[in-house]
């Protein structure tokens, strides 16, 4: 997000509603507002008519915020609970399969398929396709962010909306756990999934657009078998085994947000160093993040100069005059 969020200007801009410093927050906010209330509405119109409410509340509350937390976290709290309501009353006119905020359960899911590892060792069988390391004439960073984007799109709302937040506009995980209550196990847990599916596309798109076997979908019969349950069961903090590719999937986004106990980061490290395919998965997990942040969050130039122009009408007169209007 801009730096203006943090700077203490802002919040005198935005009390004292000078017109043109408004303008300049409007203009560099309202992107990463959009994209987060999109990840609580079912359409693009909903969100934009939830942050011009999200802007109302801003400009007519920001006397009342006391500093308690960071600005930026105000304001994306309003944005959240704004979008919310709009996307409540969207759900109540639409049916419930349309909404993608039903099930949970597949928050659950193993980060790379089961079948693409040994029954037995746990070791790859269907290792990681390295399209992080394809020539850029085979496969820009631009399609990269198109296919990110669309998957990114694609994830159940909670694993969407966390992402987005984490990844996309940078909030830190203490920012995001205040945003949505969310303790730093459930963020992690979220995050790790909506990272793997995200992950787990790109690889899909790199083997279909490259004319190259997609691993996910090559996974020798063997593999299939049912294996025993001492490579289904996580590594466990405080354990000398070591570490097998299988679990260390499961451990990328611990291992990269430097939460694992020091114990369980030296077992993971020590497997890195001997296991290049889980070294290279990692390595992308890494590139797909670089990517992810390159999203450069955008807002339609009509809902941004249709927010300018309610603000100039509202400058020195009743703020309450920044209601929605139509497009």
């Amino acid at each position: 997000m801009d730096v203006a969020f943090d700077d203490p200007a802002a919040i005198a801009a935005l009390r004292s509603r000078d017109e043109a410093r408004v303008r300049q927050l409007v203009a560099a906010w309202t992107p990463g507002m959009l994209r987060l209330a999109r990840a609580h509405t079912v359409s693009d119109a909903t969100a934009e008519d939830a942050v011009q409410d999200a802007w109302v509340t801003v400009l007519t509350g920001i006397e009342r915020f006391e500093g308690r937390s960071t600005l930026r976290t105000w304001v994306m709290g309003i944005v959240i609970n704004t979008a919310r309501r709009a996307g409540a009353r969207e759900h109540r006119t639409l049916p419930f399969s349309a909404t993608g905020w039903a099930d949970r359960g597949d928050e659950w899911d193993p980060a790379v398929a089961p079948g693409r590892f040994h029954p037995q060792t746990g070791h790859w069988v269907s290792s990681p396709l390295r399209w992080d390391l394809l020539p850029e004439e085979q496969l820009t960073a631009a399609e990269l962010r198109t296919v990110i984007d669309t998957a990114l799109t694609a994830l159940p709302q909670r694993q969407r909306a966390v992402m987005i937040a984490r990844d996309v506009l940078g909030l830190s995980g203490e920012e995001v756990g205040t945003l949505y209550m969310l303790g730093d196990g459930n963020q992690r847990v979220l995050l790790h999934r909506g990272r793997s599916k995200v992950r787990a596309a790109v690889e899909h798109y790199a083997a279909t657009s490259t004319g190259r076997p997609d691993p996910a979908a090559a996974v020798p019969s063997r593999a299939r078998m049912s294996e025993p349950a001492v490579q289904r069961r996580p590594a466990r903090p405080g354990s000398r085994e070591p570490v097998v590719c299988r679990q260390l999937v499961e451990l990328v986004t611990d291992y990269l947000e430097g939460t694992l106990d020091t114990g369980l980061r030296d077992r993971v490290q020590e497997h890195l160093a001997a296991c290049h395919h889980c070294n290279g998965y990692v390595a992308q997990v890494r590139r797909m993040l670089d990517l992810t942040a390159g999203l450069a969050p955008t807002a339609p130039l009509h809902i941004v100069a249709r927010l300018a122009a309610a603000l100039r009408n509202a400058t020195g007169s009743d703020i309450t005059t920044l209601g929605v209007t139509g497009r």
